[in-house]
């Protein structure tokens, strides 16, 4: 199993989302996987931040 991704990561995928950027831009972007922007998504609208 890989290394966690580090937390600034995270954030910078949730806020590029929040530009208005889809999921798939994101994973590209970042070289993540769409399901990893999917769940940090998921993980943001669920904390209410």
């Amino acid at each position: 199993m890989g290394k966690p991704h580090p937390i600034e990561l995270r954030e910078r995928v949730v806020a590029f989302v929040n530009e208005g950027n889809s999921h798939r831009e994101a994973a590209r972007h970042f070289r993540v996987s769409p399901r990893f922007v999917n769940n940090m998504m998921i993980l943001h609208r669920s904390s209410g931040c």
